[in-house]
């Protein structure tokens, strides 16, 4: 008995169910990457270099670009630290090796307990448009 009201309530619900579909996946052209491995589209590229204690970025397809602005963001040990700056291209690519510490008069000193590390790079272009690049980088 519980089974044959069980199967007319299901029915039922079939019958006046409104129509579903799938959704239709959802593809991002500019977005949050992991800096772990080498991201060719867009107009940048950022490595992860344990060896250095450093992100590694290559700016690219710059000839139509006005501007780049780059700002590396973390936490050492609990204290929010980073690195921003930019640059006007002056040929189609160039790089930065952003580094994970502080130097100063040739010393450098590395941040240690590294987490939450985020790279963002808004490429200004020549179109007026600007590209904006998140990067996740996973220490």
């Amino acid at each position: 008995m519980k089974f044959a009201v069980l199967f007319l309530v299901s029915l039922s619900l079939a019958m006046f169910a409104p129509h579903v579909e799938a959704a239709k996946p959802r593809v991002r052209t500019t977005g949050t990457k992991s800096a772990g491995a080498v991201t060719t589209s867009g107009y940048s590229k950022a490595k992860l270099s344990r060896s250095t204690n450093s992100v590694m970025v290559t700016f690219v397809n710059l000839s139509n670009v006005n501007r780049v602005t780059y700002t590396l963001s973390y936490t050492a040990n609990g204290i929010e630290q980073g690195a921003m700056g930019s640059l006007v291209p002056s040929g189609s690519t160039d790089s930065r090796d952003l580094y994970f510490g502080t130097c100063s008069h040739g010393v450098c000193t590395p941040h240690r307990g590294i987490q939450k590390a985020t790279l963002i790079i808004e490429s200004q272009l020549k179109s007026g448009k600007v590209n904006v690049k998140r990067y996740r980088i996973k220490i």
